[in-house]
C-alpha cells in the first residue's frame, strides 16, 4: 500500500536569496584546474558521468559562505536550484515575479564555468496560495506564460530544465497514481505533454527532464511508484512528448528495504524507451541509525557505493547529482523538517560534514565513479 511521505519542499519554501544580477557573459569552459586533483567531478568526467549538487544561493551571505563555495569549486561541475526556479519563490503573488535567487545562481555558475539544472518549472506541490486557488482557464494560461517567460529569460544559460516534477501521487486517487493539484485539474494527465511541448519551443537546445521521487525502496510503495512512472513513459512516448531524460531522485535510507539490482532492471527499461538518467537529489538518511558517529558514517557511505555501484553499470545514466554536499546545508538539517519528518537532529545525509570536512561517503562515492564504465560519446 502506497504511503505519503510529506515534502521536504514545504517546509524550506518560505527561504530566499540574497538580491544578485545575472551574468550576460556565456559559459566557459570547464576549469579542469579546479579539480583533477581528486575532484568527484574530474573523477566522473573521465566517465562521462555529470557530477553536481543542489545550490543554496543563501549560503553565499552566511558566515560559512567562503567554505560552502569552495566545496563546489572542488567537487561540482553542475548545479540544481534548490528554490530559486520554483514557482513558490519566482512568484510569490498573482502580479509579481521574482528573479533574485535565479539570477544569482545563473550569476556564480556561469563566473565558475558551471552548468545549471533548473528545477522545476511545473509542479503540483509548494505552490503559492494564489496558483492553488485559481481557475482551471488561468492554470491552464499560467503554464503556458510561465514556462515561455521562465526559459525564454534564461536562453541558454541553462542547460538542463526539470520541466515537470513528481508527477506520480498513489494517495490522490487519480487514473495512473497521478498527482493531483491545479495543473493536473486543468489539464488532466495533459499537463505533462503540455508543458514539455511549451518547453522544447522555447528552449530547443537545452535537456529536459521528467523528474520522479520514492521509486528506490524495494517495498509496495517503491514498487507503486516504479509501475506507475514506467506506465507514464510509455503514454507519453506514444504521445511524442519531447522528454530528454528522467530524473530519478535517490533519498536512501539506512535500514530501508533495497534491493539495487533489481531497482537497476527498472532503470534498463528507462533506458530501453530512449531516456537518459538522470540520478538526482541523492542523499543518505542515517535517521535511526545507532552507534558512534563513525559506525553511522560507515553505514551512510557503504549504501553510497552499493547504490552507485549498481546504477552506474548502466551507461544510460549520464549524471549523478547529490541534494547539497555538506551535512550543515542538508534538508534534513532545517528545524521544521526534524519535527515534520521524525528526523534525528543530527543527520549525517552527506559526503562533508558540518565543518565541510569529508567523510567516507566521499570516498565512496569516488570509488563507485573510479569504478563506472566509460560512456560512450
Amino acid at each position: 500500500m502506497s504511503v505519503r511521505h510529506p515534502t521536504r519542499r514545504q517546509v524550506l519554501a518560505g527561504l530566499t536569496g540574497a538580491l544578485g544580477i545575472a551574468s550576460t557573459q556565456a559559459p566557459k569552459v570547464f576549469a579542469t584546474e579546479i579539480g583533477t586533483k581528486r575532484s568527484l567531478a574530474a573523477i566522473a568526467a573521465e566517465k562521462g558521468i555529470k557530477f553536481g549538487a543542489s545550490f543554496a544561493v543563501h549560503e553565499l551571505n552566511g558566515p560559512r559562505g567562503h567554505d560552502y563555495v569552495q566545496m563546489y569549486l572542488r567537487d561540482a561541475r553542475l548545479l540544481t536550484s534548490e528554490l530559486g526556479f520554483k514557482l513558490a519563490t519566482l512568484r510569490p503573488t498573482a502580479d509579481k515575479i521574482d528573479f533574485y535567487d535565479a539570477d544569482r545562481l545563473i550569476e556564480f555558475a556561469e563566473k565558475h564555468a558551471m552548468q545549471v539544472r533548473g528545477h522545476t518549472l511545473i509542479w503540483n506541490d509548494a505552490l503559492p496560495d494564489w496558483i492553488k486557488q485559481a481557475s482551471a482557464a488561468d492554470c491552464r494560461e499560467l503554464l503556458q506564460s510561465h514556462i515561455e517567460t521562465v526559459v525564454t529569460r534564461y536562453s541558454n544559460r541553462v542547460a538542463y530544465w526539470d520541466v515537470v516534477n513528481e508527477p506520480i501521487g498513489p494517495w490522490d486517487n487519480n487514473p495512473g497514481n497521478l498527482r493531483g493539484g491545479p495543473f493536473y485539474a486543468a489539464f488532466g494527465e495533459g499537463y505533462i505533454k503540455r508543458a514539455f511541448d511549451v518547453a522544447r519551443r522555447f528552449a530547443p537546445a537545452a535537456m529536459l527532464v521528467l523528474n520522479e521521487a520514492q521509486t528506490e525502496t524495494h517495498d509496495d510503495n517503491g514498487a507503486t511508484f516504479r509501475d506507475s512512472l514506467l506506465g507514464l513513459l510509455k503514454r507519453l512516448k506514444s504521445e511524442g512528448a519531447p522528454i530528454d531524460a528522467v530524473g530519478i531522485e535517490s533519498h536512501l535510507r539506512v535500514g530501508a528495504p533495497h534491493d539495487f539490482p533489481t531497482f537497476a532492471g527498472f532503470l534498463s527499461e528507462i533506458a530501453d524507451m530512449g531516456y537518459a538518467i538522470h540520478i538526482t537529489e541523492l542523499d543518505v538518511n542515517d535517521t535511526g541509525v545507532g552507534g558512534s558517529i563513525s559506525e553511522r558514517d560507515a553505514k551512510v557511505a557503504a549504501l553510497y557505493e552499493s547504490y552507485l555501484t549498481e546504477v552506474l553499470k548502466l551507461e544510460a545514466v549520464k549524471v549523478v547529482e547529490l541534494w547539497q554536499l555538506s551535512d550543515g546545508t542538508s534538508w534534513m538539517k532545517d528545524p521544521a523538517t526534524i519535527a515534520q519528518l521524525g528526523l534525528r537532529n543530527d543527520a549525517r545525509p552527506l559526503i562533508y560534514d558540518d565543518a565541510f570536512q569529508k567523510k567516507p561517503a566521499w570516498e565512496a562515492v569516488a570509488r563507485a565513479l573510479s569504478n563506472a564504465p566509460i560512456r560512450s560519446a
